[in-house]
């Protein structure tokens, strides 16, 4: 649905006159404040609410009972809703673009606000693919995204640097996060720049993810080939956790995660998974 006025009962109705119904695409929705979404065939929720001036913007989603869930992809959470309540979604298997402009995340008994864990009794097991996009970013906040979803196997994360950030984090392999233990693995480091709080972050994911299979890193602007073998070095490739692990360093133009236009379609198995622009100075 695009540029509508919708109120919670017409969704509903909507949802409950298309029994076969498996795809839900929200954009430039407006008129109500709250949606519940209640559907036992629902596979895939897509919304970009968008701004209009003097309307009534969403402020939350809740997804009360949807056992075929496996997509919820808040693609423009600056625009809302600042509140998303997960109560039942079992099969919930791809979710993102998580960010601070998310007031309060609800997975269960589990609560994020702006990113940052104040519960983390509930934990999502069927969570395979993430993509966050966490100011600076700062490790402590993804480990606890982590925790939550133990069986989590691929990592999106957009930087957005700031200064000041300390992801020194050292990993104790007495308190094991299961995911980096046994089932992570790729992870997608977008806009990276290469800076200290940057090389920690990536780091971390090197020398602790013990089943990684690959780490893509990209870098939003050129750079000269002798700086790689440097940065390689600063990111202790040679002392990976996992042995198979390729590490690749890649110059782009600066990319968005909600680039893909095609992420209601069910037959992409990753629908944030795009081919590099490319950097037009190396080709």
């Amino acid at each position: 649905m695009e540029n509508v006025t919708i109120s919670e009962d017409a969704l509903q109705s909507i949802l409950s006159g298309c029994p076969v119904l498996e795809s839900l695409e929200l954009k430039n929705t407006f008129g109500t404040a709250r949606l519940c979404i209640s559907s036992q065939t629902i596979k895939s929720i897509c919304f970009c609410t968008g701004w209009r001036k003097e309307s009534v913007l969403l402020q939350e989603l809740v997804i009360a009972d949807a056992p075929c869930l496996e997509r919820l992809l808040p693609l423009g959470p600056q625009f809302g809703p600042a509140t998303i309540r997960v109560i039942s979604a079992p099969k919930l298997k791809i979710l993102g673009v998580l960010s601070k402009d998310i007031s309060e995340l609800h997975f269960g008994t589990t609560f994020f606000q702006k990113m940052i864990a104040v519960s983390l009794t509930t934990k999502m097991h069927s969570v395979r693919i993430l993509v966050l996009e966490p100011a600076g970013p700062y490790l402590d906040i993804v480990v606890n995204f982590l925790k939550c979803f133990p069986c989590l196997e691929r990592l999106y994360v957009n930087f957005q640097s700031e200064t000041g950030m300390d992801n020194s984090w050292k990993y104790d392999p007495l308190d094991p996060i299961e995911c980096l233990e046994l089932h992570l693995k790729e992870v997608v480091l977008k806009n990276y720049d290469g800076t200290r709080p940057s090389i920690d972050f990536a780091k971390f994911f090197i020398l602790n993810a013990k089943v990684l299979k690959e780490m893509k890193i990209k870098l939003p602007y050129h750079r000269m080939k002798n700086w790689f073998p440097k940065q390689h070095r600063l990111l202790r490739t040679e002392n990976r956790a996992s042995r198979d692990a390729r590490i690749e360093l890649t110059c782009c133009i600066s990319e968005n995660l909600t680039d893909n236009m095609h992420t209601h379609d069910l037959s992409i198995a990753d629908p944030f998974e795009m081919p590099s622009k490319g950097c037009f100075r190396c080709s």
